[in-house]
Protein backbone atom coordinates (compact mmCIF):
# COMPACT_ATOMS: atom_id res chain seq x y z
CA UNK A 1 0.00 0.00 0.00
CA UNK A 2 1.28 3.58 -1.33
CA UNK A 3 1.51 6.58 1.75
CA UNK A 4 0.66 9.68 0.14
CA UNK A 5 2.32 12.66 2.27
CA UNK A 6 1.16 16.41 1.34
CA UNK A 7 4.23 18.83 1.05
CA UNK A 8 2.92 20.84 3.73
CA UNK A 9 2.23 17.70 6.30
CA UNK A 10 6.16 17.01 5.90
CA UNK A 11 7.37 20.41 6.02
CA UNK A 12 5.40 22.32 9.04
CA UNK A 13 4.15 18.69 10.74
CA UNK A 14 6.61 16.79 11.16
CA UNK A 15 9.59 19.01 12.54
CA UNK A 16 6.78 19.58 14.88
CA UNK A 17 5.77 16.46 16.23
CA UNK A 18 7.32 13.81 18.66
CA UNK A 19 9.23 11.31 16.61
CA UNK A 20 7.23 8.42 17.61
CA UNK A 21 3.82 9.98 17.14
CA UNK A 22 5.36 10.30 13.36
CA UNK A 23 6.41 6.73 13.75
CA UNK A 24 2.43 5.91 14.58
CA UNK A 25 1.02 7.91 11.66
CA UNK A 26 2.90 6.25 9.27
CA UNK A 27 2.13 2.85 10.48
CA UNK A 28 -1.72 3.93 10.94
CA UNK A 29 -1.75 4.80 7.11
CA UNK A 30 0.09 1.95 6.24
CA UNK A 31 -2.02 -0.48 8.15
CA UNK A 32 -5.76 1.00 6.79
CA UNK A 33 -8.20 3.12 8.56
CA UNK A 34 -10.09 -0.44 9.94
CA UNK A 35 -6.88 -1.19 12.40
CA UNK A 36 -6.76 -1.23 16.24
CA UNK A 37 -4.46 0.68 18.64
CA UNK A 38 -3.80 -2.73 19.61
CA UNK A 39 -2.78 -3.72 16.66
CA UNK A 40 -0.77 -1.08 15.94
CA UNK A 41 0.94 -1.08 19.60
CA UNK A 42 1.35 -4.84 18.78
CA UNK A 43 3.07 -4.15 15.31
CA UNK A 44 5.61 -1.22 16.59
CA UNK A 45 6.21 -2.68 20.23
CA UNK A 46 4.68 0.00 22.20
CA UNK A 47 2.22 0.46 25.15
CA UNK A 48 -1.37 1.02 23.68
CA UNK A 49 -1.85 3.99 25.08
CA UNK A 50 0.97 5.63 23.25
CA UNK A 51 -0.87 4.79 19.76
CA UNK A 52 -4.42 6.58 21.08
CA UNK A 53 -2.46 9.79 22.21
CA UNK A 54 -0.85 9.59 18.97
CA UNK A 55 -4.08 9.27 17.16
CA UNK A 56 -5.59 11.81 19.43
CA UNK A 57 -2.25 14.33 18.65
CA UNK A 58 -3.04 13.83 14.53
CA UNK A 59 -6.67 14.46 15.19
CA UNK A 60 -6.53 17.81 16.36
CA UNK A 61 -4.44 18.84 13.87
CA UNK A 62 -6.99 17.42 11.39
CA UNK A 63 -4.70 14.50 9.85
CA UNK A 64 -6.19 11.93 12.47
CA UNK A 65 -7.85 8.80 11.59
CA UNK A 66 -11.79 9.26 10.96
CA UNK A 67 -12.92 6.99 13.82
CA UNK A 68 -10.22 8.55 16.44
CA UNK A 69 -13.31 11.18 17.59
CA UNK A 70 -14.46 7.92 19.89
CA UNK A 71 -11.22 7.43 21.60
CA UNK A 72 -11.37 9.29 25.13
CA UNK A 73 -9.04 11.41 26.07
CA UNK A 74 -8.63 9.14 29.35
CA UNK A 75 -7.96 5.55 28.39
CA UNK A 76 -10.89 3.22 30.68
CA UNK A 77 -8.37 1.28 32.55
CA UNK A 78 -8.76 -2.44 34.54
CA UNK A 79 -8.98 -1.96 38.27
CA UNK A 80 -5.62 -3.54 39.28
CA UNK A 81 -2.30 -2.49 37.27
CA UNK A 82 -0.75 -5.50 35.01
CA UNK A 83 2.14 -7.16 36.04
CA UNK A 84 5.03 -6.59 34.00
CA UNK A 85 7.32 -9.16 33.14
CA UNK A 86 11.32 -8.68 32.86
CA UNK A 87 11.28 -9.01 29.33
CA UNK A 88 8.67 -6.93 28.57
CA UNK A 89 10.24 -3.94 30.76
CA UNK A 90 13.71 -4.59 28.96
CA UNK A 91 12.29 -4.17 25.46
CA UNK A 92 10.38 -0.62 26.66
CA UNK A 93 13.67 -0.18 27.51
CA UNK A 94 14.80 -0.20 24.25
CA UNK A 95 12.93 3.28 24.14
CA UNK A 96 15.33 6.24 25.24
CA UNK A 97 12.01 8.16 26.61
CA UNK A 98 10.93 5.25 28.98
CA UNK A 99 15.10 5.07 29.82
CA UNK A 100 15.21 8.63 30.56
CA UNK A 101 11.97 8.07 33.00
CA UNK A 102 14.08 5.34 35.04
CA UNK A 103 16.85 7.06 35.21
CA UNK A 104 15.49 10.41 36.51
CA UNK A 105 13.62 8.18 38.89
CA UNK A 106 16.83 7.01 40.08
CA UNK A 107 18.08 10.62 40.56
CA UNK A 108 15.23 11.59 42.47
CA UNK A 109 14.62 8.48 44.70
CA UNK A 110 18.35 8.16 45.91
CA UNK A 111 18.23 4.22 44.74
CA UNK A 112 18.52 1.87 42.43
CA UNK A 113 15.22 0.80 40.76
CA UNK A 114 14.14 -2.63 41.08
CA UNK A 115 12.22 -4.66 39.39
CA UNK A 116 9.06 -3.73 40.87
CA UNK A 117 9.52 0.07 41.28
CA UNK A 118 10.15 0.19 37.43
CA UNK A 119 7.07 -1.89 36.80
CA UNK A 120 4.94 0.45 38.99
CA UNK A 121 6.64 3.58 37.35
CA UNK A 122 6.35 1.96 33.90
CA UNK A 123 2.20 1.30 34.69
CA UNK A 124 2.00 5.20 35.24
CA UNK A 125 2.67 5.47 32.01
CA UNK A 126 1.24 2.77 30.35
CA UNK A 127 -1.79 1.52 33.01
CA UNK A 128 -2.79 4.82 33.81
CA UNK A 129 -1.82 7.00 30.65
CA UNK A 130 0.14 9.59 32.20
CA UNK A 131 2.46 11.79 30.20
CA UNK A 132 6.34 10.99 31.01
CA UNK A 133 6.47 14.88 31.66
CA UNK A 134 3.61 14.69 34.34
CA UNK A 135 5.32 11.32 35.44
CA UNK A 136 8.34 13.41 36.33
CA UNK A 137 6.71 15.98 38.23
CA UNK A 138 4.85 13.57 40.13
CA UNK A 139 7.98 12.14 41.53
CA UNK A 140 9.38 15.68 42.25
CA UNK A 141 6.44 16.67 44.48
CA UNK A 142 6.54 13.35 46.23
CA UNK A 143 10.00 13.06 47.13
CA UNK A 144 9.69 16.74 48.33
CA UNK A 145 7.37 15.61 50.69
CA UNK A 146 9.51 13.12 51.77
CA UNK A 147 7.25 10.07 50.07
CA UNK A 148 9.55 7.77 48.34
CA UNK A 149 7.39 4.82 48.57
CA UNK A 150 6.28 3.34 45.13
CA UNK A 151 2.44 2.94 46.90
CA UNK A 152 2.78 6.58 47.74
CA UNK A 153 3.52 7.57 44.53
CA UNK A 154 1.14 5.22 42.81
CA UNK A 155 -1.78 6.17 44.81
CA UNK A 156 -0.88 9.95 44.38
CA UNK A 157 -0.76 9.72 40.63
CA UNK A 158 -4.71 7.88 40.69
CA UNK A 159 -5.43 10.84 43.00
CA UNK A 160 -4.05 13.62 40.74
CA UNK A 161 -6.13 11.79 37.49
CA UNK A 162 -9.16 11.72 39.52
CA UNK A 163 -8.94 15.50 40.26
CA UNK A 164 -8.01 15.99 36.74
CA UNK A 165 -4.81 16.94 37.23
CA UNK A 166 -3.58 14.99 33.39
CA UNK A 167 -1.40 17.26 32.24
CA UNK A 168 1.86 18.99 33.16
CA UNK A 169 0.69 22.49 32.88
CA UNK A 170 -1.99 21.41 35.22
CA UNK A 171 0.46 19.82 37.47
CA UNK A 172 2.49 23.06 37.50
CA UNK A 173 -0.75 25.15 38.45
CA UNK A 174 -1.86 22.54 41.32
CA UNK A 175 1.35 22.63 42.56
CA UNK A 176 2.01 26.75 42.60
CA UNK A 177 -1.30 26.97 44.20
CA UNK A 178 -0.10 24.51 46.82
CA UNK A 179 3.13 26.18 47.42
CA UNK A 180 1.85 30.02 47.54
CA UNK A 181 -1.58 29.06 48.76
CA UNK A 182 -0.65 26.67 51.84
CA UNK A 183 1.91 29.14 52.80
CA UNK A 184 -0.47 32.22 53.00
CA UNK A 185 -3.02 30.01 54.50
CA UNK A 186 -0.91 28.59 57.14
CA UNK A 187 0.30 32.83 57.84
CA UNK A 188 -2.84 33.62 58.32
CA UNK A 189 -3.29 31.26 61.16
CA UNK A 190 0.37 32.10 62.49
CA UNK A 191 2.03 28.79 61.53
CA UNK A 192 4.19 30.05 59.74
CA UNK A 193 7.45 27.89 59.00
CA UNK A 194 6.00 24.36 58.45
CA UNK A 195 3.51 22.22 56.43
CA UNK A 196 0.00 21.57 57.06
CA UNK A 197 -0.94 18.54 58.98
CA UNK A 198 -2.28 15.40 56.24
CA UNK A 199 -5.47 16.57 58.77
CA UNK A 200 -5.03 20.05 58.03
CA UNK A 201 -3.92 19.56 54.44
CA UNK A 202 -7.82 17.67 54.05
CA UNK A 203 -9.67 20.62 55.32
CA UNK A 204 -6.86 22.72 52.76
CA UNK A 205 -7.81 20.70 50.13
CA UNK A 206 -11.20 20.65 50.41
CA UNK A 207 -11.29 24.87 50.14
CA UNK A 208 -9.69 25.10 47.35
CA UNK A 209 -10.07 21.99 45.05
CA UNK A 210 -14.06 20.95 46.10
CA UNK A 211 -15.25 24.26 47.10
CA UNK A 212 -12.66 26.24 44.61
CA UNK A 213 -12.28 28.82 46.71
CA UNK A 214 -9.48 31.78 45.79
CA UNK A 215 -6.99 32.03 49.16
CA UNK A 216 -8.12 35.59 49.79
CA UNK A 217 -11.76 33.78 50.51
CA UNK A 218 -10.33 31.25 52.37
CA UNK A 219 -7.84 33.95 54.42
CA UNK A 220 -10.40 35.52 55.01
CA UNK A 221 -12.33 32.68 56.77
CA UNK A 222 -9.59 32.32 58.77
CA UNK A 223 -8.86 35.44 59.99
CA UNK A 224 -12.43 35.53 61.04
CA UNK A 225 -11.68 32.55 63.03
CA UNK A 226 -9.21 33.96 65.29
CA UNK A 227 -11.50 36.56 65.96
CA UNK A 228 -14.28 35.11 67.00
CA UNK A 229 -13.02 32.36 68.94
CA UNK A 230 -9.59 33.62 69.63
CA UNK A 231 -7.27 30.33 68.21
CA UNK A 232 -6.48 28.49 65.67
CA UNK A 233 -9.43 25.81 64.26
CA UNK A 234 -9.37 24.62 60.84
CA UNK A 235 -13.25 22.84 61.42
CA UNK A 236 -14.41 26.47 62.93
CA UNK A 237 -12.97 27.58 59.78
CA UNK A 238 -14.34 24.89 57.27
CA UNK A 239 -17.73 25.94 59.01
CA UNK A 240 -17.55 29.36 57.87
CA UNK A 241 -17.00 28.26 54.36
CA UNK A 242 -19.60 25.66 54.05
CA UNK A 243 -21.50 28.58 55.41
CA UNK A 244 -20.41 30.75 52.57
CA UNK A 245 -19.84 28.05 49.72
CA UNK A 246 -24.08 27.81 50.23
CA UNK A 247 -24.99 31.44 50.31
CA UNK A 248 -22.73 31.12 46.74
CA UNK A 249 -20.05 33.52 47.79
CA UNK A 250 -16.79 33.10 45.21
CA UNK A 251 -15.18 36.71 46.00
CA UNK A 252 -13.93 39.07 48.62
CA UNK A 253 -17.02 41.34 47.60
CA UNK A 254 -19.62 38.56 47.84
CA UNK A 255 -18.35 38.79 51.43
CA UNK A 256 -18.87 42.22 52.07
CA UNK A 257 -22.14 41.88 50.34
CA UNK A 258 -22.78 39.20 52.72
CA UNK A 259 -21.80 41.07 55.91
CA UNK A 260 -23.93 43.96 54.66
CA UNK A 261 -27.41 42.12 54.46
CA UNK A 262 -26.28 40.92 57.76
CA UNK A 263 -26.00 43.85 59.52
CA UNK A 264 -29.16 45.42 57.84
CA UNK A 265 -31.24 42.22 58.94
CA UNK A 266 -29.96 42.66 62.68
CA UNK A 267 -30.84 46.58 62.29
CA UNK A 268 -34.09 45.57 61.38
CA UNK A 269 -34.83 43.35 64.12
CA UNK A 270 -33.68 45.72 66.72
CA UNK A 271 -36.00 48.41 65.41
CA UNK A 272 -38.64 45.94 65.32
CA UNK A 273 -37.78 44.92 69.06
CA UNK A 274 -38.07 48.33 69.93
CA UNK A 275 -40.99 49.27 68.24
CA UNK A 276 -42.75 46.44 69.81
CA UNK A 277 -41.31 47.69 73.26
CA UNK A 278 -42.65 50.82 73.43
CA UNK A 279 -46.14 50.21 72.06
CA UNK A 280 -45.87 47.93 75.57
CA UNK A 281 -45.30 50.71 77.51
CA UNK A 282 -47.78 53.01 75.88
CA UNK A 283 -50.36 50.34 76.26
CA UNK A 284 -49.31 50.51 79.81
CA UNK A 285 -50.13 54.01 80.44
CA UNK A 286 -53.39 54.32 78.70
CA UNK A 287 -54.55 51.16 80.49
CA UNK A 288 -57.80 51.41 83.15
CA UNK A 289 -55.68 50.82 86.59
CA UNK A 290 -55.79 47.07 88.07
CA UNK A 291 -58.16 46.44 90.71
CA UNK A 292 -56.92 43.83 93.08
CA UNK A 293 -58.18 41.57 96.10
CA UNK A 294 -57.95 44.11 98.33
CA UNK A 295 -59.66 46.70 97.24
CA UNK A 296 -62.25 44.35 94.92
CA UNK A 297 -65.43 45.84 96.80
CA UNK A 298 -68.44 48.09 96.47
CA UNK A 299 -66.93 51.05 99.00
CA UNK A 300 -69.72 53.44 100.67
CA UNK A 301 -70.84 56.90 99.69
CA UNK A 302 -71.09 59.35 102.66
CA UNK A 303 -72.70 62.39 102.95
CA UNK A 304 -70.69 64.94 104.95
CA UNK A 305 -73.37 67.59 105.18
CA UNK A 306 -75.60 65.62 107.10
CA UNK A 307 -72.94 64.16 109.27
CA UNK A 308 -71.99 67.75 110.53
CA UNK A 309 -75.75 68.83 111.03
CA UNK A 310 -76.06 65.59 113.23
CA UNK A 311 -73.02 66.39 115.27
CA UNK A 312 -74.08 69.76 115.48
CA UNK A 313 -77.24 68.63 117.20
CA UNK A 314 -75.62 66.20 119.52
CA UNK A 315 -73.32 68.98 120.50
CA UNK A 316 -77.07 71.25 121.55
CA UNK A 317 -78.50 68.41 123.50
CA UNK A 318 -75.16 68.20 125.64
Amino acid sequence: MDIHLQKEFIETEVPKAPPLYVSIYLMTQAAGEQCSAAEIAEKMAVPEGEVTRAWRYWQERGYGKENTSAIPRQRIRPSKRPDYAPAELAAYLRHQDIKNLFQSAERKLGRSLSHADMSTLFGLYDWLGMDLDLIDILLSYCCEKGKRGMHYIEQTAIGWLEEGIDTPEKAASFLQMRKQGYREIMRTFGLSGRFPSPDEETFIQKWIQEYQFPIDVITQACSRTILRIGKVSFPYADKILTDWKKAGVRTIEDITKLDEAFAAKKTQQAQQAQQAQQTQQNQSKTAPPTRNRFINYTQREWDYEALERLEREKQKEW
